[in-house]
């Protein structure tokens, strides 16, 4: 099985999981786990957005989901057991993998001590761009370039310039 396909089973299970858990009297059972779940109004993709956050019986964040206005999936982080991170773009009306604009994956490495790898796949899951052995502050610069990139990217499939504007 190659990366990109691995990326999107892990990524779309993580997904399915966070939105099929419904607050319950403030929880609900999630993978032997208690969540919450918080929606608040966030304009990342536009006025009128939203971003819901997903957390676990620790408080601390597993998965969070940006939509537009429309309410249309536009970004969405996850994370599993072991502590590998995805973020997933899209574009379009969000409906399926098709419309994926990129997906960054973050994982540490076991060795050496506080290094991290992270790959950065375009639309169709092509790899873009490897990292490996990276500092925290390495991840951190490439990360923050990579999630702003990419975020610019899907604002402008949803938002294209118009001409002469």
């Amino acid at each position: 099985m190659t990366g990109a396909k691995k990326v999107l089973i892990c990524f779309t299970a993580a997904f399915l999981l966070a939105l099929s858990a419904a607050p319950v009297g403030g929880g609900c059972a999630f993978a032997a786990q208690t969540v919450n779940i918080t929606t608040v109004p966030d304009d990342t993709y536009g006025p009128g957005g939203t971003k819901e956050s997903v957390l676990n019986d620790k408080r601390e964040v597993v998965a969070e989901i940006w939509r537009d206005k429309n309410g249309y999936l536009r970004e969405q982080f996850a994370t599993n057991d072991t502590g590998v991170q995805y973020w997933g773009f899209l574009q379009g009306e969000g409906l399926n993998t098709s419309e994926w604009g990129g997906t960054i994956e973050i994982r540490r490495l076991p060795r050496p001590i506080d290094r991290w790898e992270m790959t950065i796949y375009g639309p169709g899951y092509v790899t873009l761009k490897e990292y490996g052995l990276l500092s925290k502050e390495d991840l951190d610069r490439e990360f923050e370039h990579w999630h702003h990139q990419m975020r610019v990217w899907v604002n402008g499939f949803i938002n294209p310039a118009r001409p002469g504007g």
